[in-house]
């Protein structure tokens, strides 16, 4: 299926799209099927990245910050019942 794509660009976007078309050489439609590539794959792989994937089962072990608070707070609870004895 082909899709027929009108943009209209503010002139320094105007600009930026001319000065590409004029180094690579490409026609207007292949500059922006290969932008459109690119951005598809880095948004895609994003969301498909193993954390994104695990995210659910993480729960407050996924944040380091989290755990080193924790972490404190036993150390520091053991210390005091340590000395309360």
């Amino acid at each position: 299926m082909e899709a027929i794509l009108n943009i209209r660009l503010p002139a320094q976007d105007g600009a930026l799209f001319a000065k590409l078309q004029e180094r690579t050489g490409l026609s207007k439609s292949e500059v922006v099927r290969q932008a459109l590539r690119v951005f598809a794959g880095q948004a895609l792989a994003d969301e498909v990245s193993l954390y994104s994937l695990g995210v659910d089962k993480f729960g407050r072990r996924g944040d380091a910050t989290r755990q080193a608070a924790d972490i404190k707070q036993i150390v520091k609870a053991r210390l005091a019942a340590k000395r309360a004895r």
